[in-house]
C-alpha cells in the first residue's frame, strides 16, 4: 500500500515529466487550434497516470472533468504544471489494462484480427537499485519472455506473429531480449501513434523515474519547430514498430507447450 508521503515524493519526482506534458499539449493546442483540454487528454498520459484508464473515445468520468475544470481555471503554465501534480497526489495508483496477460516486466494483448500479440514492458524490477535492463538481469527478462510466449502457443495456438511499438527499440539493452529478424524489423511509427501511454513518453525517465535533462532539453528545442503531420519528430527517441512471425520467437526461446497452461494461469489484471 502506498502512503500519502510515498505518493507526494513521487508527485514532486515527477514535475518535470508532467511540465514536458502540458508543453506538448499546450503546443498542439495552438497550432491546431484546438482546446488545451482536447489535446490533455490525448496527447499526454495523464489520464492513466490518474489512475483512470485508458481512453477509448472522449473522457467522461467526474474525476477527469474536475481536473479539467480546475486546469482551464489556471492563469499560467507553473499553475497547470501545480494543479497536476496536486491532482496525481490525490489520484489511485494506475492500474493496468484489464485485457493483458502479464509476466513480470512484460505483457501482451490477446492477438488481433491479423493474428499478431503486441507485447509491452514496464519497469517492474528495480532491485539492486538497478535498471530492470541491466545485463545481470537477463535471464530474469528471457525467462518471463519465456513464460508469456509459452502461455501464449498455449493459450493461442493460431497467433501469427508479435508486434511492438516502443521508444525501448532503441536500446541494445532492449532489443538482445528478442530474436534478431524481430529486433531488426524497427521502424519509425509514424501512422497511429498514440501519446497516452509511454511507448513515447517513457523514455524521459530513468529506471527510478528522474527526468533525463539531456532528452528533456532536446524535447524543448524540438517544440520550437512542432509540425502537426509529424508529431514524433519532436521526440528525441521515435517510437519504433517491430514485427515477426511468432514461430520466429517460438524457435528463439526453444517453446514448447507445456501441460497445465491456460489462460486461467495468467489472468488479465483487474
Amino acid at each position: 500500500m502506498v502512503t500519502h508521503i510515498e505518493r507526494q515524493i513521487r508527485s514532486e519526482r515527477l514535475r518535470d515529466y508532467f511540465d514536458l506534458q502540458l508543453r506538448f499539449a499546450q503546443t498542439v493546442a495552438d497550432i491546431a487550434a484546438l482546446p488545451l483540454s482536447d489535446t490533455v487528454a490525448h496527447y499526454t498520459n495523464f489520464h492513466r497516470r490518474f489512475g483512470l484508464g485508458r481512453l477509448h473515445g472522449p473522457p467522461c468520468s467526474t474525476e477527469w472533468s474536475r481536473y479539467i475544470d480546475q486546469l482551464s481555471r489556471s492563469q499560467t503554465h507553473e499553475q497547470r504544471v501545480a494543479w497536476t501534480q496536486m491532482f496525481f497526489l490525490q489520484s489511485p495508483e494506475e492500474s493496468p489494462p484489464t485485457n493483458q496477460y502479464h509476466f513480470g516486466c512484460f505483457s501482451c494483448d490477446p492477438p488481433n484480427e491479423a493474428g499478431f500479440v503486441r507485447i509491452h514492458f514496464s519497469n517492474q524490477d528495480n532491485s539492486g537499485g538497478t535498471s530492470s535492463l541491466k545485463y545481470t538481469k537477463i535471464e530474469s527478462r528471457k525467462r518471463e519472455l519465456r513464460d508469456m510466449l509459452t502461455f501464449i502457443k498455449s493459450a493461442y495456438p493460431s497467433a501469427e506473429g508479435v508486434r511492438g511499438g516502443s521508444w525501448l527499440y532503441h536500446l541494445q539493452a532492449y532489443r538482445r531480449l528478442f530474436p534478431t529478424p524481430y529486433a531488426e524489423s524497427r521502424t519509425i511509427l509514424k501512422q497511429g501513434i498514440r501519446f497516452d501511454g509511454t511507448s513515447s513518453w517513457g523514455q524521459f525517465l530513468d529506471h527510478q523515474e528522474h527526468i533525463k535533462p539531456n532528452l528533456r532539453d532536446l524535447f524543448l528545442q524540438n517544440l520550437n519547430h512542432l509540425d502537426m503531420d509529424h508529431l514524433w519528430q519532436a521526440f528525441p527517441l521515435p517510437a519504433l514498430a517491430t514485427r515477426a512471425p511468432i514461430h520466429v520467437f517460438y524457435e528463439f526461446y526453444n517453446v514448447d507447450v507445456l501441460p497445465g497452461i491456460d489462460d486461467a494461469s495468467h489472468p488479465a489484471s483487474s
